[in-house]
């Protein structure tokens, strides 16, 4: 959108000219901002002055037990902001008489519109908000994930990141010519709000509050410094890739010596199980797909771990209307016969064990014993770069191959078609239900709820422009879910007890 002008009419529809409604107001507001910001400079100043030993000790404090300062997370200025403002707003001093922020409002010696503006930033609580909207460089519009209430909050800075659905742990400053998000704000996913809210509750019961809305709300006035530091337990799992049947992703390979090429190539190629797919990328050997329905392997899945990640392999198709289509199998691995030897290549042990069934059934003596190697990805690359180093200086030949080939179609057409299938795919965050049954029974409405807004919101961070790309709506249309704020219960109590408030 370009720049509006001064004499135009303002784009939220008043029917005035933008100089008399919205610039007026946006040159309030700055004014407001910037004289907030000058008064929070000489509030520090007093403070590290008057009260400078107790205060620096429990900043150093504060950083040591969230790991800030260390080489791996050196301060940046929104931890400092955080904490600073946890320090002069909520902590309260040793001599008991409160918080720096509202003694330094109740000095005589400062003016009317400073003791009302100190008022206000003492009185900007932490909050759990939920990002509804955003317009970068503007304002976010905010839901408290604890009342429900929303607000639109001026936000310069902070609103360059956030995204919608982000969960923020930030303070709402009151007053003024439109309420403002005061100091900096921590950054939390989707469906980390349920690990965030369960900490809340955590330290509720700690100091011997109530869980409901209001005694939540109370918690964070009065035990926020064990929040400002909180990491949620699932960010510290490392991500782990499984199969799609639920084995650890390793790199499977089997070589076998060929006896009679003739005949193992008239074997592979008759097998119901496999797919010719034409000449290896190295040019040096034929390559036979081998796919299975991808239900069965479904039907045998196992629970995975916290962290995992489901790595699968299937064919897209681009039928004579030039509409995807998405196959009903999934790939178990490769196998390729160069000559006199032939190879496989798969993703797992229990992969691996059934291509070595597999040869021996449909292959008989053609072959001869198999040579098998298992390796961890890490390991795999390794050795792939030392080839990959050995050999930079001999002959440079093109690998050819489907390598080169591209899908004659648009990525977001892709992922409205894995889209597609996914809504009628079993989820173990479901119960077991795909998020089609999810939806028309009601059950695991939370966790669909949260799944969503995590696809809409990592869609919205590859944008641009920030929006969502179309196969969100198509997704929430489909299962007939709006994309209306809800309340989101906290996450199961079990995990380890975090730091104490």
């Amino acid at each position: 959108m370009g720049a509006v002008g001064r004499n135009a009419q303002c784009p939220c529809g008043s029917g005035t000219k933008y100089k008399h409604c919205c610039l007026r107001r946006q040159d309030a507001i700055e004014l407001d901002v910037a004289r907030a910001e000058a008064l929070w400079a000489r509030m520090q100043h007093w403070a590290l002055t008057v009260f400078h030993d107790e205060l620096v000790s429990a900043l150093d404090e504060h950083f040591h037990a969230s790991g800030i300062g260390t080489a791996e997370h050196p301060v940046m200025d929104d931890d400092l902001s955080v904490a600073l403002c946890w320090l002069l707003i909520d902590r309260p001093l040793a001599d008991g008489g409160g918080p720096p922020a509202p003694r330094y409002a109740e000095r005589p010696d400062i003016s009317d519109r400073d003791r009302t503006l100190a008022r206000r930033i003492a009185d900007s609580r932490l909050g759990v908000h939920r990002v509804t909207d955003v317009s970068p460089g503007a304002w976010i519009d905010l839901e408290n994930a604890l009342s429900g209430e929303r607000v639109r909050v001026w936000s310069p800075n902070v609103s360059r990141d956030a995204v919608r659905w982000h969960v923020l742990l930030g303070r709402v400053m009151p007053g003024g010519p439109t309420p403002t998000l005061w100091g900096g704000a921590v950054f939390y996913l989707p469906d980390e709000e349920p690990e965030v809210l369960a900490e809340v509750e955590r330290i509720a019961t700690t100091r011997g509050l109530g869980t409901s809305p209001a005694e939540l709300e109370q918690t964070l006035r009065s035990g926020p410094r064990a929040l400002v530091y909180f990491i949620p337990p699932s960010r510290q799992v490392t991500p782990m890739p499984y199969t799609l049947e639920g084995d650890p992703v390793l790199v499977a390979e089997a070589s076998w010596e060929v006896r009679d090429p003739g005949s193992v190539l008239d074997e592979l190629t008759g097998a119901a199980d496999l797919v010719a797919a034409g000449e290896a990328e190295s040019g040096d050997g034929l390559v036979f797909g081998w796919n299975t329905p991808r239900d069965d392997l479904m039907a045998d899945r196992r629970e995975l771990p916290r962290g995992a990640l489901c790595l699968e392999s299937r064919p897209i198709l681009v039928g004579e209307d030039g509409d995807l289509e998405l196959s009903d199998v999934t790939s178990l691995g490769t196998f390729t016969l160069r000559g006199a030897r032939l190879d496989f290549e798969g993703m797992s042990e229990r992969r691996l064990d059934a291509a070595v069934a597999l040869v021996e059934r449909l292959l008989g003596d053609l072959v001869g014993p198999a040579t098998r190697r298992l390796r961890s990805f890490d390991e795999h690359r390794s050795s792939t770069a030392s080839a990959a180093s050995a050999g930079s200086s001999g002959s440079s030949g093109s690998a050819g191959g489907s390598s080169e080939k591209e899908l004659p179609v648009a990525d977001e057409d892709v992922r409205r078609l894995l889209w597609r299938r996914w809504i009628d795919d079993p989820v173990p965050r479901l119960g077991g239900l795909s998020p089609r049954q999810a939806a028309a029974s009601g059950r695991c409405r939370d966790e669909l709820e949260l799944l969503l807004r995590g696809i809409e919101h990592r869609s919205a961070r590859q944008q641009a422009d920030g929006a969502p790309g179309s196969e969100v709506a198509w997704l929430r249309a489909a299962l007939g879910l709006t994309a209306e704020a809800r309340a989101v219960q906290p996450a199961p109590k079990r995990r380890p007890a975090g730091i104490s408030a």
